[in-house]
């Protein structure tokens, strides 16, 4: 009898502990969320955490996301058990038409997702926008979602329920898109819900996603928009102070912090102004450093913006990334994105110092690639200094995880490091292939390249014409990347002329515009072998100055008597 009192007991807690985070998730909240910029609010899910909105949803119109903190789990089609985290997608669609009249302002809109002139996107579009890559194409071809008029608190919209198959990494299941639209005075808003479609589940999260949508509620007379429509980082800095400030308040929690210098802009979520003071003390001597030993041709106006996340589980969110991953810059954004975790302060600032070097360089070479051995070895390098007084100063490695000299020792002692021919020329997948081997070598030449050029050391190891091999090798892919710039810019001036003449559309006019302003985005394009010849020219003016050979054997004595 008391056994089975027990078990019971025990089959009670087992619930409690397995089925309430589940259950809960499917809560309505009591507070609304409100979307300032877009003239509406609702209540979203309990426990349905706020993430800001990456570059690429920013692309496709999403000015919100929201995800469960916990889900359900379920199984997968091989029988595989995890965690899945239900989603909130929120996109701003506005006609196709408001953004090709030739203003260039778009009304606040432009960039946002687009519906061809006229006609309504249907549910399915916004799906394949999102999740385009995890859907089994031909299958989500065939279906026909479940279509119904929706009536929220002074709205009423449409509601379509798309059921499909979706491949993640975690393993492939069948998949519910709830997707609500409601049509604004000059735009749609747009909620793609995503939830497994598992029969114990799917029905409850069906009652649940619908309660929170008869929360919508429109309050178009209280929209604050910003009088600044769309920045770059070469913006001027008030009109980034408005764009971003305005950004970061769509999402509640996130606020926008200035620095002295002005070159750089943070957004965070954390409220340890102490530790935000760290990061800025640390990311403009990071700057300082940089420009010391990589003077630009000519001054770098872009502005960098640094994200600074509060916790691991907020920076894993934004950026869709795994455990293993301490910070990250995105090229195509621009954005420097980090969090303070607890493997210790000390690593993270090191981590942070990395990641700023790769946007530095993406500056330094007017947004163009160099090879990984000089950023990522430069990343690791510079990470390693430390903080003295207000200036950051030398030191031999990195801390934890991130220790890159006891890995190149061991491959010394083993015999298997690549050979450096090879390992300096390698294109970028191939280097990354290597793992944290890579790492390891590309960081000890930089350290005894750089370390060299500081008479660091020793004269049986160095000889006098390393000290120009980095010199040379950044002089000559910069000015091949800006000849190659100038011939783009060249060309689409005359063909802007040329279509100006003949009385051209605006959306072939702004290819020509494009390609002036931002010669770089159309390098591939427009001149498509170009990128790896600069890069083999850098190399041949920088490395084929010297007797690799001997370099290789007196740096790999470096590594193992000193390093």
């Amino acid at each position: 009898m008391k056994s089975s009192r027990l078990l019971s007991l025990l089959l009670f807690a087992f619930s409690i502990l397995f089925l309430a985070p589940e259950a809960q998730a499917q809560k309505n909240g009591s507070n609304y969320r409100e979307f300032p910029a877009y003239g509406f609010e609702f209540k979203p899910l309990k426990d349905f955490l706020d993430v800001p909105s990456d570059a690429q949803k920013k692309a496709a119109g999403v000015i919100g996301t929201l995800k469960a903190e916990r889900g359900p789990q379920i199984k997968t089609e091989s029988n595989e058990r995890f965690e899945f985290n239900p989603s909130c997608s929120v996109i701003q669609v506005i006609p196709k038409a408001a953004t090709t009249d030739g203003d260039s302002s778009g009304g606040g809109l432009r960039g946002r997702a687009k519906t061809e002139e006229g006609e309504d996107a249907a549910g399915k579009e916004y799906v394949q926008m999102l999740f385009g890559a995890a859907l089994r194409r031909e299958e989500f071809k065939l279906v026909k979602p479940e279509i119904s008029e929706f009536k929220a608190k002074n709205i009423v919209g449409k509601r379509e329920i798309i059921q499909t198959f979706v491949v993640y990494n975690v393993g492939a299941l069948d998949m519910i898109f709830d997707v609500y639209t409601f049509q604004m005075p000059d735009y749609k808003i747009v909620f793609v819900w995503d939830y497994p479609a598992d029969k114990k589940l799917a029905n409850n999260w069906k009652k649940a996603v619908e309660k929170s949508m008869k929360t919508f509620r429109t309050n178009v007379e209280d929209i604050e928009i910003s009088s600044v429509r769309n920045v770059d980082s070469e913006s001027n800095y008030e009109d980034l102070i408005e764009f971003h400030g305005t950004e970061v308040e769509q999402t509640p929690g996130w606020r926008l912090v200035e620095v002295p210098t002005k070159q750089y802009l943070i957004k965070t979520n954390s409220d340890d102004q102490k530790t935000v003071n760290e990061v800025i003390k640390r990311l403009e001597a990071s700057r300082r450093l940089f420009e010391a030993d990589f003077p630009p041709t000519t001054p770098i106006t872009s502005i960098s913006i640094v994200r600074l996340c509060g916790t691991q589980d907020d920076f894993k969110a934004y950026g869709g990334v795994g455990d293993n991953v301490g910070g990250y810059f995105s090229p195509s954004s621009e954005e420097l994105v980090l969090f303070f975790g607890e493997s210790g302060k000390e690593e993270t600032m090191g981590v942070m110092t990395h990641e700023s070097f790769h946007q530095y360089s993406h500056f330094l070479f007017n947004r163009s690639k160099a090879h990984r051995w000089f950023d990522e070895g430069h990343g690791d390098y510079y990470g390693a200094w430390k903080m003295k007084g207000k200036e950051l100063a030398p030191n031999k490695d990195m801390k934890g995880g991130y220790a890159r000299t006891p890995i190149i020792k061991r491959m010394v002692r083993e015999e298997s490091v690549p050979p450096l021919k090879k390992h300096i020329r390698m294109e970028h997948s191939t280097w990354q292939s290597g793992g944290v081997e890579s790492y390891a070598q590309s960081f000890s030449i930089i350290y005894f390249l750089r370390e060299g050029a500081r008479g660091k050391v020793k004269n049986k190891y160095w000889q006098d014409e390393y000290v120009d091999i980095i010199p040379n090798y950044m002089t000559s892919l910069n000015d091949g990347y800006q000849e190659a710039y100038q011939e783009i810019v060249d060309g689409a001036q005359k063909q802007l002329e040329i279509m100006q003449a003949a009385g051209a559309e605006f959306e072939e006019l702004e290819s020509a515009r494009q390609r002036i302003k931002r010669p770089w985005d159309f390098l591939n394009i427009d001149l498509p072998n170009r990128q790896l010849e600069l890069r083999a020219k850098a190399m041949e003016d920088s490395w084929g100055k010297i007797d690799e050979l001997e370099f290789e054997d007196l740096w790999l004595q470096y590594v193992d008597d000193e390093m």
